[in-house]
């Protein structure tokens, strides 16, 4: 599927949600038009639009700690390059420092758009994230927790097993 394709399918699918329509009833309207698994893939990725208004200010706070989690990652980045710029010891390797700060901005999509893909990995970059020595100490514990908390909690309330939909 194309990128454009995939964007107007979407963009329709949310526009749908936004109008109240079930999950089922998009479904079965939209799968005669378009492809099924492409609109299955949205539905199942995408909350109802009254969920979605309920925990937008808990998934705006999510996106503050992720987004300060990763500006002082960048900050700390930019100061060993700087350091060892000033010290001739600049290497390429540590460019690999930049790889956690990308998957974070990715991630950071995601949730912005409330697609449960985000949540998901968020959950599991959280605890891998407490596995490093430097994520344990305060106050970085207690941002990685909060993401970890919040990530779990958003992903079990906007995307709950019982209102699944299968295809």
């Amino acid at each position: 599927m194309t990128m454009l394709k995939q964007n107007a399918t979407e963009q329709q699918v949310q526009q749908e949600l936004r109008r109240g329509c079930t999950k089922k009833d998009i479904l079965a309207r939209l799968s005669k038009e378009k492809d099924r698994d492409d609109i299955l893939f949205f539905l199942k990725n995408l909350p109802a639009e009254k969920k979605r208004r309920q925990f937008l200010w808990i998934n705006r706070v999510l996106c503050l700690v992720l987004l300060a989690v990763t500006i002082k990652k960048l900050y700390a980045m930019a100061m060993l390059q700087l350091t060892a710029l000033a010290a001739n010891q600049f290497s390429a390797l540590l460019l690999l420092d930049l790889i956690v700060p990308m998957i974070n901005f990715y991630i950071l999509s995601k949730i912005i758009r409330f697609h449960r893909q985000g949540y998901q990995f968020m959950a599991v970059l959280g605890v891998l994230a407490l596995v490093r020595p430097e994520n344990r100490i305060m106050p970085d514990l207690a941002m990685h927790l909060l993401i970890l908390g919040l990530s779990v909690f958003l992903l079990l309330r906007l995307f709950p097993k019982q209102e699944q939909i299968e295809g």
